[in-house]
């Protein structure tokens, strides 16, 4: 199995929009590509947003129940 280019350290930085700079845009530029590694960079990338997104949503649905 080929090594990751990106760890999952730094997908989830890209994913909070906490990582700035090379990495984010080599993140990105990877992403816009057309292969079978932006495929599995996009799905790697995809746990993390969800992830985010599903805490998110948790925390603001406390947040409106405790209003």
């Amino acid at each position: 199995m080929p090594k990751n280019k990106f760890t999952d350290q730094e997908l989830m930085a890209f994913a909070d929009g906490e990582l700035k700079g090379g990495k984010a845009m080599d993140i990105l530029s990877d992403l816009l590509e057309d292969t079978p590694e932006s495929t599995i960079l996009a799905k790697r990338l995809e746990v993390f947003t969800s992830t985010r997104n599903a805490l998110i949503n948790a925390l603001i649905g406390e947040r409106n129940a405790s209003t």
